[in-house]
């Protein structure tokens, strides 16, 4: 792969943790409203996340298009190191070090939106089938 194509991955990769940051923070935000019972910054604070949750899809949406660009042993590579290969050189080293932060801000954003939910709607909670 060209350093072109390892820099436009991490690029879009760090483009998912600046998302995932936001819905974190907003998350967090939540939480503390939650604390309050203050409805209305509750629901003000959910749909504010809305909008970088959107913004994953589209980044989504451009990895797949650069995927679909590259030559399948090319995108093989790609999955190979996001399944723990070794990197080769420093440009796979810098991918695969955006993709290790987005991976560890995911699971904090997942668990705290767990936990959120299940506040929020009690056994109705979309993670309520979880165990």
């Amino acid at each position: 792969m060209t350093k072109r194509d390892w820099l436009d991955l991490a690029v879009l990769a760090r483009k998912q943790y600046n998302c995932l940051s936001e819905v974190l923070g907003l998350s967090q935000q939540l939480g503390e409203a939650l604390d309050r019972s203050d409805d209305v910054s509750v629901r003000l604070l959910v749909s504010m996340r809305q909008d970088p949750i959107l913004r994953l899809e589209e980044i989504k949406a451009a990895i797949g298009s650069k995927r679909d660009s590259m030559p399948p042993e090319e995108w093989e590579r790609v999955n190979d190191l996001n399944g723990g290969a070794q990197p080769q050189d420093q440009d796979e080293k810098v991918y695969l070090n955006q993709v290790g932060s987005v991976r560890r801000i995911l699971e904090r954003v997942l668990e705290l939106d767990r936990r959120l939910n299940r506040r929020l709607a009690g056994e109705n909670s979309f993670y309520a089938q979880e165990k």
